[in-house]
């Protein structure tokens, strides 16, 4: 059995919604919802842990009810959070993904789920344009973007070894971007790409909440034409 923990934080300043984005809602739903329910409906995953903030607590209490949810009160950033998370895990292997990401994938979640037992995984997408270094916005160098991969959620580890990880960067006094990068630079451990769909979109401006609408309010049109 698997454990997932969910990150809904964000204020969703840059979106200037005035509340957390991922409460936004799509067609009734919140990206939140969209997020968690394909950990729900998995049989694979005995535990959902969504990861919220204070503010928000009582509202995540009454939109989740389920019996495999587990919600716990967020930290100062996104690190404190998942240790928090972490806390309530039991299984032998941990899925970490955003909860600003409601498009993941099925495929993409059963691929995290093969892989992550082989070791620690992550879901990554190509680079498409032309990539550079850059420095006060002149072009210093240009990079092979062959040799750049964009990292995704869902990530997946195995339990004992990313509570580890986490122990040594709080020891160390040390911050990272995601939980793989924690893994790689506190254990020195190899961390297997993935490679994800580009319509895994994390929701971070205005102009991917856009493209999110499309997408879901398109596949909720397909699911809606397949069960007439």
């Amino acid at each position: 059995m698997f454990s997932v923990i969910i990150l809904g934080g964000g204020k969703g300043e840059r979106l200037n919604l005035g509340y957390n984005k991922v409460l936004y809602k799509i067609k009734g739903k919140t990206l939140l919802e969209y997020a968690a329910d394909k950990f729900i409906n998995d049989k694979d995953f005995s535990e959902v842990i969504i990861v919220i903030d204070e503010t928000n607590y009582n509202t995540i209490n009454k939109i989740f009810t389920d019996k495999k949810i587990k919600i716990v009160l967020g930290g100062i950033n996104r690190q404190t959070s998942v240790c928090n998370g972490l806390r309530m895990v039991t299984n032998d292997f941990v899925i970490i993904h955003d909860g600003a990401r409601p498009n993941v994938g099925l495929d993409e979640i059963q691929k995290i789920k093969e892989n992550v037992k082989k070791g620690p995984c992550t879901l990554y997408t190509s680079v498409k344009e032309a990539t550079v270094e850059m420095k006060n916005n002149i072009i210093m160098d240009y990079i092979n973007r062959d040799k750049i991969a964009l990292i995704k959620t869902p990530q997946g580890f195995k339990t004992t070894e990313i509570k580890m990880a986490f122990k040594l960067a709080n020891e160390n006094k040390k911050q990272y971007i995601d939980d793989a990068s924690l893994l790689f630079y506190e254990m020195n451990k190899e961390v297997k790409l993935i490679k994800g769909n580009e319509n895994n979109i994390k929701v971070t401006s205005e102009f991917d909440l856009n493209i999110m609408e499309d997408l879901l309010w398109l596949k909720l049109g397909f699911q809606k034409m397949f069960t007439l």
